[in-house]
């Protein structure tokens, strides 16, 4: 805008984005060696407030997700990535944002969230401020666990005692 100086990440400080919501697949769990989903919940937001001494509405709109999966592994994605059913694969089957473990134990996952920055005055047109802004979503918490597969020649519902069962 004419005679508007440029608005910076520092002039929009009052304006907060609520954090992401980072979940996964299974929720709380996982075996050693198959892929564990990861997902983010991080739409749009539009804050309104005051920027530079008039109403104004800032939006947020996450654009790149870091998981920390606790075991020394980091990915970078510019996807939140999905629930298996929303991306219509099986249980276990990879997607963009999963994870495969190496090893049993409990481990703490992190995602920082990335999210570009525009506002408007007087419900004109967003325009976009320079840099990003980083957030963190809440952490998760994970056992994982070996698992052994045993193949039974009956249906173990029906003979519980039988072998393999």
């Amino acid at each position: 805008m004419p005679g508007t100086p440029a608005v910076t990440l520092s002039d929009i400080a009052t304006f907060r984005p609520r954090p992401g919501v980072d979940h996964m697949q299974p929720d709380g769990w996982t075996v050693v060696g198959l892929d564990t989903n990861f997902y983010a919940e991080a739409g749009p937001q539009v804050i309104p407030g005051t920027l530079l001494g008039r109403p104004a509405d800032v939006r947020f709109t996450a654009v790149a997700f870091h998981w920390d999966y606790g075991d020394g592994t980091i990915a970078a994605r510019s996807t939140p990535g999905a629930t298996w059913d929303q991306l219509h694969v099986a249980e276990f089957d990879p997607t963009p944002t999963s994870h495969v473990y190496g090893a049993e134990g409990d481990y703490v996952i992190h995602l920082r969230i990335d999210y570009r920055a525009e506002y408007r005055f007087d419900g004109s047109g967003f325009v976009p401020i320079s840099g990003t802004i980083a957030l963190a979503a809440n952490d998760l918490r994970i056992t994982v666990g070996d698992a052994k597969t045993v193949l039974v020649n009956r249906d173990c519902a029906a003979d519980p005692a039988g072998p393999g069962c």
